[in-house]
């Protein structure tokens, strides 16, 4: 027999060994197979998974138009008619989705079924408030889940600081403080000292900042002066945001054993600059020196003239050489008057209230006056007196909560100051 006939031979016996091997083992396991001596199904086989050859879905974002429906945004934002009704009913328990939100932003992704171009939502985000982030998504069994969160916020403080040069609040504006806070300032500050004698060039000032930012890094709300400060020659004039409790307006108190403020404004008028003090004078116009018997504020045309403090309006007349006057009535025996004005503030007839801050005319140069000007007077128990003699202090320090309530807050405020 030959090399290749024996080899042929051995494979041959090798292949009938395996088949019988095989079916030797076919049958020692068919008992197994079977469940109380039947015999089990084949499991199907699963088919391999593949990836979708769609494309990838699109994100976008779609402002909200005015007058425009929840659903039509989402429309526009690509998804088909019946799925953006569909989403917007499964949102209106968390939003109002009958009223236009002119502004909003919708982020969106969406994806489009190969062949039909039918837009699918996959996730919905956006924030109806500061505070609140909406979200839905499509969840592994094509149903539209939602959650509701608040967003978390935190508040950061800021500082600006610098040397007043000139003008007080135009050395805030060039140390990057925005014109309209600056103005603010300086009106507060304004309401306690004499800005034309008290802060000079040299002194420096300190503000402190809030504001509040989302966990995304957004800006909540405008920001909040906290805390302002001018030190110089004079002393230390310091301002503290203080809120009351049970609500109403901020105000800003000095920084006292208690909440304190001026009973009358050091300067009842923005802007303005002491021209003629109280005391013996030449009269500009009559050209014989008698006493004037109040302050001059040098200040533009139209100029908003302030109540120097809380009080009623007792006289809101024409007066001779004094133009259109105005003379309020307040507290611990005090009146004040304002004369040479333009015009009365809206509202302004005897009898009115009026609250300290509030417009109550406006400069002029009615009566006997050489231009523009403010003429302000002071009086004690119906006797004129030099305005910048009055320092007196409201009776805010007797209120025993409110005294607790501020401590608390410039406690607040005073570790913030220090840690800066």
């Amino acid at each position: 027999m030959s090399q290749r006939d024996m080899g042929a031979q051995v494979s041959s016996k090798w292949a009938a060994a395996a088949m019988a091997l095989g079916a030797l083992a076919l049958t020692l396991a068919a008992p197994m197979l079977g469940h109380g001596g039947r015999t089990a199904e084949a499991a199907p086989r699963l088919a391999p998974v593949r990836r979708s050859a769609g494309p990838a879905p699109q994100t976008r974002v779609v402002e909200m138009r005015p007058r425009e429906s929840f659903a039509g945004a989402l429309e526009r934002g690509g998804l088909e008619a019946d799925e953006a009704a569909g989403a917007a009913t499964a949102l209106r328990e968390y939003f109002d989705i009958a009223n236009p939100h002119p502004g909003l932003a919708l982020n969106l992704a969406v994806s489009t079924a190969p062949g039909d171009g039918r837009g699918r939502l996959i996730r919905l985000s956006f924030k109806p408030s500061d505070e609140r982030q909406v979200t839905a998504w499509r969840s592994a069994d094509g149903a539209l889940e939602v959650r509701d969160a608040l967003s978390a916020v935190f508040a950061t403080p800021s500082r600006i600081h610098g040397v007043v040069d000139g003008s007080l609040y135009l050395s805030m504006v060039d140390a990057g403080v925005d014109a309209r806070m600056a103005a603010k300032v300086t009106d507060l500050f304004g309401r306690g000292i004499d800005l034309s004698r008290d802060v000079e060039s040299g002194d420096r000032f300190a503000l402190l900042f809030e504001q509040t930012q989302s966990s995304d890094g957004a800006v909540v709300g405008e920001k909040t002066l906290l805390y302002a400060e001018v030190a110089g020659r004079t002393g230390v004039a310091r301002l503290y945001r203080f809120e009351p409790r049970g609500g109403g307006p901020a105000d800003y108190l000095d920084g006292g054993d208690g909440p304190s403020r001026a009973l009358l404004l050091a300067t009842p008028v923005d802007g303005a600059r002491i021209t003629s003090a109280f005391g013996p004078r030449l009269h500009p116009i009559l050209g014989f020196t008698r006493m004037h018997q109040g302050v001059d504020f040098g200040a533009a045309q139209g100029a908003p003239v302030l109540a120097a403090g809380d009080g009623v309006v007792e006289e809101a007349r024409w007066s001779g050489g004094y133009g259109r006057w105005l003379k309020v009535r307040h507290a611990q025996g005090l009146e004040t008057g304002y004369a040479h004005l333009s015009a009365w503030g809206a509202g302004i007839t005897p009898g009115a209230s009026v609250r300290q801050g509030e417009v109550v005319g406006f400069v002029g140069a009615t009566g006997l006056a050489t231009g523009p000007h403010l003429h302000y007077e002071v009086f004690l128990g119906g006797r004129r007196i030099d305005p910048r003699l009055v320092r007196t202090a409201s009776a805010d320090r007797a209120d025993p909560a409110r005294q607790v309530a501020f401590r608390a807050q410039k406690a607040r405020i005073d570790a913030l100051v220090t840690t800066g």
